[in-house]
């Protein structure tokens, strides 16, 4: 594509993929030039049920032929639909829906600090949570470029259950952290933490954000990673793998926090839309129909246990489909080398990391593939 000419922002410059996609089936994709590709990288980790699933495809068709958008103004009984299953699958007990990951903490944001009054929020070094102007705040990358943040926040590091009493006071509102930092390169908080700080946050009289765009949906290996670490949060976001590929992301409550919230407080205009809907509604059926949060989990331990053994990588982390791999040298370089040998893959603030977040449904010769090239790169 002519990139020069084009009439579309440049914001990625020299780290957009030197690649133009035409078309996918599965986990797999291809170029205009012919080329055919394994996606470990998911287009940020939201092709869960990689490109073109017939059921997806059948169901959205349905919905554009039924009935294609009305706001929230009115009662629409696809988006009762879609707020049943998501809450039966997190355990949280209500759904707002917007349309980005972003969009779903500002909102997560907005109600912690009016119902508690208080200005600060917590967030954890390395952490991302978007890039607007009260997420880009929490996000400890890129947050210096957009100042001012909006509102008061403290930046602790992961682990450090000192630091975070210390941060702590009558003025904290409560703190946001994604149980699995993606963008870090797929980093986990040490055993038992989360919940400890969950904890004490609360005591505190602050609310707890588990922030599980990345790794939440079964991506992390269940349906919120910070249940599964022993957190029930105040409010959890999901996105990115939430509708298939369509985008649409929910910020999820608690009923009491739910029961603060005011008519005309907040709003979206194309959040909660009827096709965005009827992809989460989709997205989930398939994802129990196929079984596929433990289809994750399994081929998750196949990535562990294939690439480490590949000499070169230090460590392999992370659970279901959200793998990061640590390697002996740069990681840019290999990635870019893998994408030559029909491999996308992503990488992570840290240099060294390869992060990998396929399809749940990618075949398991795929990660034998992967291996070997590795192997053959290293």
């Amino acid at each position: 594509m002519d990139t020069v000419n084009s009439h579309l922002l440049d914001n990625l410059g020299g780290s957009a993929l030197p690649l133009t996609l035409v078309r996918g089936e599965g986990a797999r994709l291809w170029d205009d030039q012919g080329r055919v590709y394994w996606d470990f990288y998911g287009g940020h980790a939201v092709s869960l049920l990689g490109q073109g699933h017939p059921r997806w495809i059948a169901a959205m068709k349905a919905q554009a032929e039924q009935f294609t958008f009305f706001s929230t103004l009115a009662d629409l009984p696809v988006r009762h639909q879609a707020a049943d299953a998501l809450c039966a699958l997190t355990g949280m007990d209500v759904a707002f829906f917007v349309n980005s990951g972003a969009e779903a903490n500002e909102a997560a944001l907005k109600m912690a600090r009016k119902i508690t009054g208080r200005p600060v929020i917590i967030a954890l070094e390395g952490g991302f949570h978007g890039r607007t102007m009260g997420a880009v705040g929490v996000t400890w990358h890129y947050r210096d470029q957009h100042a001012p943040a909006h509102g008061i926040v403290r930046h602790v590091p992961m682990g450090d259950t000192a630091a975070l009493v210390a941060a702590l006071d009558d003025q904290v509102a409560g703190m946001i952290a994604e149980p699995v930092q993606g963008i870090a390169g797929v980093v986990l908080p040490p055993d038992g933490w989360l919940a400890e700080a969950a904890a004490l946050v609360r005591a505190a009289g602050g609310l707890f954000i588990a922030d599980e765009i990345q790794s939440g949906m079964g991506r992390g290996g269940y349906p919120l990673v910070s249940r599964h670490l022993g957190v029930s949060p105040d409010l959890a976001t999901v996105g990115k793998g939430l509708g298939g590929g369509f985008p649409v992301a929910a910020t999820l409550m608690t009923r009491a926090v739910a029961d603060t919230v005011r008519p005309g407080e907040h709003g979206t205009t194309f959040g909660g839309a009827p096709m965005a809907c009827a992809a989460v509604v989709n997205t989930l059926q398939i994802l129990e129909d196929e079984d596929l949060i433990a289809r994750g989990r399994a081929l998750g331990l196949a990535m562990h246990q294939a690439l480490s053994a590949v000499p070169g990588v230090e460590t392999v982390r992370g659970e279901g489909v959200l793998i990061g791999v640590a390697l002996d040298r740069p990681a840019k370089p290999v990635a870019n080398a893998l994408m030559g040998l029909g491999f996308i893959v992503g990488t992570a603030s840290d240099p060294k990391v390869l992060r990998l977040s396929p399809p749940m449904n990618t075949p398991y010769e795929a990660v034998d593939a992967l291996a070997a090239a590795l192997k053959e790169l290293l």
